[in-house]
């Protein structure tokens, strides 16, 4: 197992790929925090994490309040005594013309997809520097390498997270922290199944060489190898994961 002794804190882990990344790092041996805004999904996952036999922490996290992602690590940490890798999965979606996107739309997906990335960053990186270990994954999308039928809003907090990614990985290298991206593709997840409409999703789909989209267990299995020590000397790196809809 990759990541025996180890915890990890997954936000937005009541979702699909929180969900699949939680029983994946508990498979390979890590507890895990299962941090959502949905305290009752993040319970249930909790519960099947439990069934691996290993530790579940639930915290009802809202990544765009600091208060919030603050106590979400101290929790951890009390439980714990360690935080070694952070995934930041939390985010919403939409599709829409710009014409249509509302500015209290625009400021929403920032807020969750781009400022909570740098606030789960801030509030670990501390106590990762302390013991001069830590794995940060964020989570971006395939639209932060290139245009989709996708919202302006998604697009910009995905791009901005490559950002966050690189300069935060140049930053914390000399304390043997890493800090990469996945960008996956199009995924089915039940958000994706909500905010895009069929003529949206049989487009993205027929964009893809595989012709199937992906499932959160593949971008979970990416995540394990990053969140290990296998993967010790990679850093400032965006890992695409789409089936092949973006090869650039």
């Amino acid at each position: 197992m990759r990541l025996t002794d180890k915890v990890g804190i997954i936000t937005g882990g009541g979702g699909g790929f929180g969900k699949a990344l939680a029983l994946k790092f508990a498979h390979e041996g890590a507890d895990v925090v299962v941090a959502d805004i949905d305290l009752a999904a993040a319970e249930q996952v909790a519960a099947e994490v439990r069934k691996t036999g290993k530790k579940a922490l639930v915290t009802e996290t809202d990544v765009t309040d600091e208060t919030s992602v603050q106590e979400m690590v101290a929790a951890a940490l009390q439980e714990f005594g360690q935080v070694d890798i952070l995934v930041n999965n939390a985010g919403i979606s939409r599709s829409c013309a710009i014409q249509d996107l509302s500015l209290a739309n625009w400021e929403k997906t920032i807020a969750v997809n781009l400022t909570g990335t740098y606030l789960c960053c801030k509030a670990v990186i501390e106590a990762m520097i302390s013991r001069n270990y830590g794995k940060i994954i964020n989570i971006s999308s395939i639209s932060g390498h290139t245009a989709r039928a996708v919202g302006v809003d998604y697009s910009a907090s995905k791009t901005g997270v490559l950002g966050i990614t690189r300069t935060l990985a140049l930053q914390v290298a000399k304390d043997g922290i890493n800090v990469n991206a996945v960008a996956p593709g199009p995924i089915l997840t039940p958000l994706f199944e909500k905010n895009f409409t069929q003529e949206v999703v049989d487009r993205l789909r027929a964009s893809i060489p595989f012709r199937r989209q992906g499932k959160p267990e593949d971008v979970a299995n990416l995540c394990a190898f990053l969140a290990s020590d296998e993967a010790g000397w990679i850093t400032g790196e965006v890992i695409a994961i789409n089936g092949g809809a973006f090869m650039g």
